[in-house]
């Protein structure tokens, strides 16, 4: 993968995260081997959050990012965005994020995120780490 800014990094990474006929394995493409997120305290590593893409996809019929913020400032990025999802019954949810990027070597080494469930059901919360 050529170099990319950490904008560009964040929003493909995006695409592929919410293209559910992609291969969940073509995300370890924006992430270093070492990488971690912590959602709302929970910690993942690479192959945890792999499980936790292939649990949204299961889940969900449609995921959609929604970047209404972003700045980047040499190696490290921060997004407020909003994630609407749409289960597989057809129940709606809107959850907002609040995320820290860092990269090494232009790819991702770690996310740490805060959610807020704008609409949706109580168990909306977990998406976010659902494994």
């Amino acid at each position: 993968m050529p170099a990319q800014s950490p904008e560009q990094l964040i929003r493909q990474m995006f695409e592929v995260f919410t293209d559910f006929s992609s291969d969940p394995a073509t995300l370890t493409d924006f992430m270093a081997p070492d990488y971690r997120q912590f959602v709302d305290g929970r910690e993942m590593t690479l192959a945890e959050f792999l499980e936790h893409a292939v649990a949204l996809r299961n889940a969900l019929q449609r995921l959609e990012i929604d970047i209404q913020q972003i700045v980047c400032q040499g190696n490290q990025a921060a997004t407020v965005h909003i994630a609407r999802a749409t289960r597989l019954s057809g129940e709606k949810s809107q959850i907002k994020v609040i995320a820290f990027y860092q990269f090494n070597n232009g790819r991702l080494c770690l996310v740490d995120e805060l959610t807020h469930v704008l609409s949706g059901q109580d168990d909306d919360k977990a998406l976010g780490s659902v494994r």
